[in-house]
């Protein structure tokens, strides 16, 4: 928070950035917060990532809604949530990063919640809201204790300060807190599926490179922290594999087009969680980058075929083929996006996916191990449920139940963003690559920090023939799977509804947890001050008793104070002065 001469010294010293202030904001004691903004390699990434995808939701938008009568305060939504994302990621300071973390936040809930005579869009907000209160109080938690431990909240200064102490532990468990809730990590995810109630644009926006993507970049800009703390990087790891593991799962039984893609989401930030916790954060954002792509693109895809259908996004009911044969372009869409996801050979995701699998083969040790072998699982995993999606809505036979299209026309607005965000699903990944995660590269320069052990082994390609070729053949291990799970199920709906099915669709049972272990407890206790304080105490001393007590006993001696004569007050002040001069 001081800007000293250290601090200019290190901003002199990386001259590959550019330091923007806006002057002072607040100063009390040793705290001294500027609006400083910071433009360095990771910033000019992300609001690439930002602004690209914001621009063709916000494109998407004007047609997606053009019938909606809000559609002003809509887009000033959409507007306001990528001004804030861009004030966290050129933040320099914590406290200023902070800011822009809230505002996310808050945009989320008007976002989530635009439709507010649904209840369950409304439900879903509040939900949204109260999860993040979670982390991102232990996120502010974590803030202090920088400004304890290092003295500052600059985040210049943290490469020159950071060194292997016990408080680093802690502080890297205050962030890893902080990601869990906006980057929906296991145990505070159960927003993400519920945000699928608010329009599909929201979804695009907030699941494609803004909202879940702020946990990801918090790590990632504070890497010189982590790198300090072995402790914090294993549980990178393992809280990543766990989600992953854990959004694929709920993701091959959910019957919710939206949902499907929201796990596949909670899955993928699964990925960058354990390539940050194997010191690789620059494969990290670079997946990052490539699924804010592809991720869109499904999306939005996903809007055109829900929005021609009457708003039908239940798999169930657009099982049968001719759900939307009316619409080619949205099915080369949709397979262009899932093919990427899933890894496919030359395209975005083939290049920051099978990177993130083959330097979990390349670590050595237990993380290494057990890390490859879950995320090799959740390859195949999202190939079933991806496929699933495609042949349940595009290849099986029709059957009684075949939707009618009722939109079959696209305008402008929604095709156009549709173009680019697939040319870029295809051309980023190995547009990026060389530059983001090649052998050798400078490109981050000192923006992150990162143990070389095994990136030399990444980047120059010095894997195994069948390792760089297994995550190709999980495609169609995945394939199968989805054929044999297709809807209806017929041989897995009898045999497992009861048990894994069951608990799947129940998303492991984390809502219930959470409704019974933390949210029953609290509404308990809040009947309980109602009922012994609100009727009980202070209705008993009023308003009959608070009143008398106020009228008989407060007010005759507070009128002993006060003669309601000016001259009397000017003489009590006059002794006053004189009575300090004279101790003076």
């Amino acid at each position: 928070m001081v800007d000293d001469s250290r601090t200019n010294n290190i901003r002199k010293k990386n001259k590959s950035s550019m330091t923007v202030s806006l002057g002072s904001w607040f100063q009390g004691s040793t705290v001294h917060v500027t609006w400083l903004f910071s433009f360095d390699s990771l910033t000019a990434c992300m609001m690439v990532t930002v602004t690209a995808v914001s621009f063709c939701v916000h494109l998407y938008s004007l047609g997606y809604m053009q019938n909606d009568p809000h559609l002003p305060r809509f887009m000033s939504y959409l507007s306001l949530f990528t001004g804030g994302m861009l004030v966290l990621v050129a933040a320099n300071d914590l406290v200023t990063l902070l800011v822009g973390w809230e505002l996310i936040g808050v945009c989320s809930y008007l976002l989530i919640g635009f439709w507010f005579h649904r209840l369950s869009a409304t439900k879903a907000a509040m939900k949204a809201v109260l999860v993040n209160r979670v982390s991102d109080t232990a996120l502010l938690v974590g803030l202090m204790g920088f400004w304890w431990y290092l003295g500052s909240t600059d985040l210049s200064l943290l490469v020159a300060t950071s060194t292997s102490a016990s408080y680093t532990d802690f502080l890297c468990a205050m962030i890893l807190a902080g990601a869990l809730g906006k980057s929906a990590q296991i145990g505070l995810h159960v927003w993400l599926a519920d945000a699928m109630e608010g329009p599909t644009p929201v979804s695009a926006l907030i699941h494609a490179a803004t909202l879940v993507t702020a946990g990801v970049y918090l790590i990632a800009r504070t890497s010189s922290v982590w790198e300090c703390s072995v402790w914090g990087r294993s549980a990178l790891v393992w809280v990543g594999a766990l989600t992953s593991l854990m959004a694929a799962t709920m993701g091959l039984v959910q019957t919710d087009l939206k949902r499907v893609i929201a796990y596949s989401t909670c899955s993928q930030l699964g990925y960058m969680m354990v390539a940050l916790g194997l010191s690789h954060y620059g494969l990290a954002v670079y997946h990052l980058m490539t699924h804010a792509c592809f991720k869109a693109l499904l999306f939005l895809g996903a809007g055109v075929a829900i929005h021609a259908t009457a708003d039908v996004q239940d798999l169930r009911r657009q099982a049968g083929g001719g759900a939307h044969q009316a619409l080619p372009f949205t099915w080369a869409c949709l397979l262009l996006g899932s093919l990427s996801l899933m890894g496919w050979p030359f395209l975005a995701g083939y290049y920051s996916k099978d990177g993130i699998l083959e330097l979990a083969w390349a670590t050595q040790g237990a993380e290494g191990v057990y890390s490859h072998f879950i995320l090799m699982a959740v390859a195949a995993f999202t190939s079933a449920y991806s496929f699933k999606v495609l042949l349940a809505s595009f290849v099986f036979a029709p059957n009684a139940r075949k939707l009618e299209i009722s939109h079959p026309g696209l305008p402008y607005t929604m095709w156009i963003p549709l173009i680019i965000l697939a040319l870029m699903s295809v051309l980023a990944g190995y547009g990026f690559s060389d530059a983001l995660i090649g052998w050798g590269t400078s490109f981050w320069n000192i923006s992150l920090q990162g143990t070389p052990s095994n990136l030399e082994a990444v980047s120059s390609h010095m894997i195994p023939l069948w390792v760089a070729w297994l995550p190709f053949a999980t495609a169609f291990i995945g394939l199968g799977l989805a054929y044999s799970y297709a809807w209806p199920m017929p041989w897995c709906a009898e045999a497992f509804q009861k048990s894994l099915v069951l608990f799947l669709q129940s998303r492991w049972l984390f809502d219930q947890v959470w409704n019974q272990c933390v949210a029953a407890p609290v509404l308990n206790l809040g009947v309980y001050t109602w009922k012994s304080l609100d009727k009980g105490f202070l209705e008993v001393l009023g308003p009959r008793g608070l009143t008398q007590a106020v009228s008989e006993w407060a007010v005759p001696s507070l009128k002993k104070w006060q003669s309601g004569a000016v001259q009397d007050y000017a003489l009590m002040a006059l002794e006053n002065i004189d009575q300090g001069l004279d101790n003076f």
